[in-house]
């Protein structure tokens, strides 16, 4: 069925890939900790307003604000490792390689009761599939000759999207929890600012201050934080409908939009493999949407 969870999990690819690569961008200019605490105040701020001008009703039970909370510290913290990995090495590897999480929220999901039909397995390993052929080939030798993909740089990105993967495969499944709870934007608004808390406190007890913010960075850090929030709170309304874990592989997808982005704009090379790699994702989100 053509819009269920994957349809929203392929919403959350476009804003995710995007945000990613303009956070490269900010990354560098002004760093990751003040790019990710940007992310984090402009994401809590839209939703507040937003809460205000739909007049969202606000459980107040504490019994589950935990697992808000564990849902905010493993975005932040998982934000801020990749936001590292992309800002220091490729764009091609740091991306598909963390896009893995799916892999692992599913993995979950099948241990705590969900049951997908042959044609979900088929089309999840398809998607995953494509995720990992676009990673296959970017630390190969014939790239060495470029700053980012010098061997210390590639191990380093490998490391840092690998950790985050994970991270956000237990943030993903704490979320899916919440959301039951207490709704995708009241569990979406808490994790936000549960994350300014942890990324403020990472920062006071590193003792960085935030410097001056040059004009021109302003407007990227603006969009990283609307992207971001608006590709989690799509992830979060389709992890609330049935067959959930489809939001969670399609979103994957951003891998995709990443790697076009990075060749296009930053050029970065891609070889063949990644493109099969892409067209694999791609064929496996089309799959899910409709037989989903």
């Amino acid at each position: 069925m053509i819009g269920g969870a994957a349809f929203f999990g392929a919403g959350t690819a476009v804003l995710w890939g995007v945000s990613d690569v303009v956070a490269r961008l900010s990354g560098r200019s002004v760093g990751v900790l003040v790019t990710t605490l940007s992310l984090m105040v402009v994401g809590s701020i839209a939703l507040v307003a937003y809460a205000f001008g739909s007049s969202a009703v606000i459980d107040w039970n504490p019994d589950g604000y935990w697992l808000i909370a564990l849902t905010g510290v493993g975005m932040a913290v998982g934000t801020l490792l990749i936001f590292l990995a992309l800002t220091r090495g490729p764009v091609s590897l740091a991306s598909p390689t963390a896009s893995s999480y799916p892999a692992i929220a599913v993995a979950f999901s099948v241990a705590l009761g969900a049951r997908p039909d042959l044609i979900h397995w088929l089309a999840m390993i398809a998607t995953m599939a494509g995720v990992w052929l676009v990673a296959y080939s970017v630390g190969n030798k014939r790239n060495r000759h470029l700053p980012d993909y010098e061997r210390a740089n590639v191990r380093r990105t490998l490391i840092l999207s690998s950790v985050s993967a994970v991270i956000f495969a237990v943030a993903i499944l704490s979320a899916d929890f919440a959301i039951d709870r207490y709704g995708w934007l009241q569990t979406l608004l808490g994790s936000r600012l549960s994350g300014i808390v942890i990324i403020g406190g990472v920062m006071l007890a590193r003792r960085e201050a935030i410097g001056a913010i040059p004009p021109r960075t302003w407007p990227l850090l603006l969009i990283v934080g609307t992207l971001d929030t608006f590709g989690h709170a799509l992830l979060y309304l389709g992890l609330a409908l049935p067959n959930g874990e489809f939001a969670v592989v399609a979103s994957a997808a951003y891998t995709g939009v990443t790697t076009i982005i990075a060749r296009l704009f930053l050029r970065e090379p891609v070889a063949p493999i990644q493109w099969l790699g892409i067209a694999a994702i791609i064929g496996g989100i089309a799959a899910l949407n409709w037989f989903g």
